[in-house]
């Protein structure tokens, strides 16, 4: 028992010295105290009788062991305590709220107040005696009118509790699985090396004799100079096609180098980004052997990397140099409470942290959002890149006090960032205003090469068919009603006949302006917010070809979400009287528009009334905040659909095992051919019997192959 209380201790003391000052004594108080219960006689009557399964979580819940330590922390250390307390009471269960939750879940404060077996008598008194002086003030700055003592102490608390929970699992795995601790000894190069490797690779990437190329020369000798400024915030404004994904990194490892910074973590927010750029970034650094990239996201089953069983277990606690990650993984962390999701929040002290595609942060959560962000920047040692070719209008000011300091443009003054603009300057604007869908499909059955971007999958499959109709063979239809692999394959033939100089009439959903790199001569879209409009111009002559391509925006009578409305009517404003949509000055105006009308929905989710320590006591709604703070709120179901020949393999296997649950190996064998469907259309597919639940009702699998069609993908109307 000793031995493991000074194994996490020690840990725990150790992940803290990352943090600010103070959190090491913090973290080693939570070591020590967090299995003081055991010291019960209860428990220790527990051990004795031999129970099997004393190890498991569910075993240990039967006899409370993490009031014992909470308690203990409460009525020796004060205030302070009570605070520690939180991080000890939820080292398995999670961090508790302070007020009882529903369904019976007691709050921190009843736990506190309850009557538990007695320990002290069995208790070392060298674990149990608290420090002379007490817990030492955390290194943090708590005065701020913006977020608020409580956010700080809640944010500081999070971080003591993710050192205590990693350092927790990786004692326990060190008894229990020493083969598991083992593989994860992978060593993995040092930010200096992979910074080598980097600039290796990009003096024989890009030739300076094109615009582009001039351009993109530009853009990294400016992320080289840049590198040397004081941590902080940071803004890269870079135009699409301007090789921002490695210019970034180039900065990133740069400034880590030349500052001490721990890791670079990369997030974004759609897997199809993350995907595209963690293989170019494997690819810039293939010379650094394993252990260098880290892709963590919803695609990747962290269980099931075949051959690296160091990504697997690197993923738990984000133990690597260089993080890929999406925004809903990295942000939902920094407001989780579960022990699993909070474990890996430590590491990113003292780390370069980029956001591509900055101007996808939520709205409705942006001023936690931004407060978490600024929290590790201002008492994390943190450097924030905000990373776009749009870039939204996030600094504080009058009416917007949760906005973020002033932050410094990599890129240099406005004047240099107008001029990368201009050189990158590759299309030619056109408003086409209202087109019905029978104008539109005479518009771009008269194009030879032609994207057409629109706002619903719905209006996709009906412009599609339209342009069927008229005899254009060459359509093709691309939405997230298509899986992964079909994706694929079709954008694979996409890119073959555009390389050919073939007639292509893609229409296509908003997917394609995330990750997907295609360049037509000719694109159009139907009026959305500037953000999504910029995103599909970058699918316009992006590779800046001598003739400039022809960018066509246009109004649709056609239905759409109640988010693409706002975004769209904030446009027109930013665009009233004739501004360029793509220029950085109509962009900005449009993020002052969507904002400042948004300006009482910025915490939509109330997250920061969780953290009140007004009335003097902690009132720290973790678990309510956590539930709060979800990126994505409507859940989607996936089905497995028959697409190929591997996928009909696949669901046939599955179909016959019905009464046995999936292994992991299932899990990631489905995820090509899996389709994401809301529960209401879920419904009407399970009532039809189109869709069936197999192996053990864990999955779902398209029961009628007529039900997936080949142009389209899953239809929802089978």
């Amino acid at each position: 028992m000793e031995d493991h209380l000074c194994a996490v201790a020690t840990l725990a003391t150790a992940h803290a010295s990352g943090l600010c000052d103070g959190a090491a004594t913090w973290a080693r108080l939570a070591g020590l105290w967090h299995d003081l219960g055991k010291y019960s006689q209860a428990f220790q009557e527990y051990i004795r009788a031999g129970r099997s399964d004393a190890s498991c979580e569910s075993a240990r819940g039967r006899v409370d062991h993490s009031t014992a330590g909470a308690q203990h922390a409460a009525a020796t250390l004060g205030d302070p305590g009570r605070l520690l307390a939180f991080c000890i009471a939820g080292h398995h269960s999670g961090l508790p709220d302070w007020i009882d939750g529903g369904g019976g879940v007691a709050g921190l404060d009843s736990r506190l107040r309850k009557r538990i077996e007695p320990w002290q008598d069995r208790a070392p008194a060298a674990f149990t005696t608290p420090p002379d002086d007490g817990l030492p003030r955390p290194g943090i700055e708590l005065a701020d009118s913006a977020r608020g003592m409580g956010f700080r102490l809640a944010f500081f608390a999070r971080m003591i509790f993710s050192c205590l929970v990693d350092a927790d699992y990786l004692a326990t795995e060190r008894f229990l699985a020493a083969g598991r601790a083992e593989r994860r000894g992978v060593e993995t190069p040092p930010i200096h090396s992979l910074l080598r490797i980097l600039e290796n690779h990009l003096a024989g990437l890009v030739s300076a004799g094109s615009a582009v190329g001039r351009a993109r020369r530009r853009l990294q000798e400016a992320c080289r100079n840049a590198a040397a400024l004081p941590p902080g915030l940071f803004t890269l404004t870079a135009p699409t096609g301007s090789g921002k994904t490695l210019s970034s990194l180039l900065f990133a490892l740069r400034h880590a180098d030349r500052h001490g910074l721990r890791r670079v973590v990369y997030a974004a927010p759609f897997t199809t980004i993350i995907e595209q750029n963690a293989r170019v970034f494997r690819d810039a650094l293939s010379a650094s052997g394993p252990g260098a990239v880290l892709e963590h996201h919803s695609a990747i089953d962290p269980d099931e990397r075949e051959g690296d069983p160091w990504a697997k277990l690197a993923a738990e606690n984000w133990d690597a140099p260089l993080i890929v990650t999406t925004n809903v993984q990295i942000l939902e962390s920094l407001f989780a409470s579960r022990p699993g999701r909070c474990r890996k929040l430590h590491r990113l002290a003292r780390s370069v942290l980029i956001f591509d595609e900055a101007q996808a942060l939520p709205v409705e959560l942006l001023s936690p959002t931004l407060a978490a962000l600024d929290e590790l920047r201002e008492n994390y040692g943190c450097s924030i890149v905000l990373c776009t070719a749009t870039q939204p209008a996030l600094n504080r000011r009058e009416g917007f006090p949760g906005g973020l300091p002033q932050a410094r443009e990599i890129t240099g003054n406005e004047n240099a960032v107008a001029s990368m603009f201009r050189d990158l300057e590759r299309v030619t604007v056109e408003r086409a205003g209202r087109l019905v869908d029978a104008d539109l499909a005479d518009r771009l059955a008269g194009e030879h090469r032609v994207l057409c971007v629109v706002n619903t999958r719905g209006h996709a499959r009906d412009l599609w068919r339209t342009l069927r109709d008229r005899g254009v063979s060459t359509a093709l239809h691309l939405s997230a009603q298509m899986c992964p692999a079909h994706r694929s394959a079709l954008t694979k033939e996409i890119r073959a006949r555009l390389a050919s100089g073939a007639p292509v009439h893609v229409v296509s959903t908003q997917l394609v302006e995330a990750g997907v790199d295609l360049d037509f001569p000719v694109v159009y879209r139907a009026m959305a917010g500037l953000d999504s409009i910029a995103q599909a111009a970058g699918r316009c002559n992006r590779e800046g070809g001598p003739r400039k391509g022809r960018f066509v925006i246009f109004e649709t009578d056609r239905a759409s979400t109640l988010a693409v409305r706002q975004a769209a009517e904030s446009a027109r404003e930013a665009l009233a009287g004739g501004g360029d949509p793509l220029s950085r000055k109509t962009v900005e105006r449009y993020f002052h528009h969507h904002i400042w009308k948004q300006s009482d929905r910025l915490d939509a989710r109330r997250v920061m009334e969780c953290f009140d320590v007004s009335g003097g006591t902690p009132c720290l709604q973790f678990k309510e905040a956590a539930e709060r703070y979800r990126l994505i709120r409507t859940a989607q179901f996936g089905v497995i659909v028959p697409y190929g020949d591997d996928g009909g393999a696949l669901v046939d296997q599955l179909k016959a095992a019905t009464a046995e649950p999936p292994d992991r190996s299932v899990w990631r064998r489905s995820q090509p051919f899996t389709v994401g469907v809301y529960e209401e259309a879920l419904r009407g597919l399970l009532g039809a019997g189109v869709v069936v639940p197999v192996c053990a009702g864990r999955l779902l699998v398209l029961d009628d192959p007529g039900a997936y069609d080949e142009a389209l993908g899953l239809r929802l109307d089978a």
